[in-house]
């Protein structure tokens, strides 16, 4: 018999089931720090181009194996439907651009102190996630508010490529677990039917 947490992340899991499939999310994200990379000029930007069709066959290939592997999970649809997931990442992503413009000169990385905040306080809300949220999330707030670039100076990270790369290695961490939790819940509920 299913104990009440393992009921409780099985609920969790159907209820995300999109949200969790973070390896055909990761190569996306991937190519995004990619680009980055190249934005800050620390890659020639043919990389960024020669990569766009491998990640997107990575995508293709990681749906395909979440479809033969654990099926098609169809969520009850939410007010607001998809809306109401891309809101909190659009404007969390609006408001670390406003504070990487204000604190520019600043010895701190405003936009990865908000995104490493928004991180852990995420947890609240996901709680199959919260090991991930809260370790990527404290790891942003003590990189935002170390002066990585020396007293006075403006930090390594305020630069938008800078904490968006920073943002996007956040994001496969969160991805990579949250494909550790689908995986753990449903073969463990799989084990429980047979």
């Amino acid at each position: 018999m299913a104990t009440p947490h393992a009921s409780d992340r099985l609920r969790y899991v159907t209820a995300n089931f999109e949200l969790l499939q973070g390896l055909a999310v990761l190569p996306a994200v991937s190519w995004v720090a990619l680009a980055m990379t190249w934005s800050a000029d620390w890659l020639p930007g043919g990389w960024v181009l020669a990569a766009a069709a491998p990640a997107a066959l990575a995508t293709v290939a990681a749906l395909r194996h979440y479809r033969n592997r654990y099926g098609q999970v169809r969520a009850r649809r939410r007010d607001g439907g998809d809306l109401a997931a891309v809101a909190p990442v659009a404007a969390l992503l609006v408001v670390a651009a406003i504070t990487g413009r204000v604190g520019e000169s600043l010895p701190v990385s405003l936009p990865v102190i908000v995104l490493g905040a928004a991180a852990v306080a995420a947890h609240r809300w996901h709680r199959p996630l919260a090991p991930a949220l809260t370790l990527v999330g404290a790891a942003g707030l003590v990189v935002g508010l170390v002066p990585l670039a020396g007293p006075g100076a403006p930090h390594s990270l305020t630069g938008t490529e800078h904490w968006i790369l920073a943002y996007c290695t956040g994001a496969a961490a969160v991805l990579a677990w949250g494909h550790v939790v689908l995986r753990r819940t449903l073969t463990v509920a799989g084990a429980a039917e047979r």
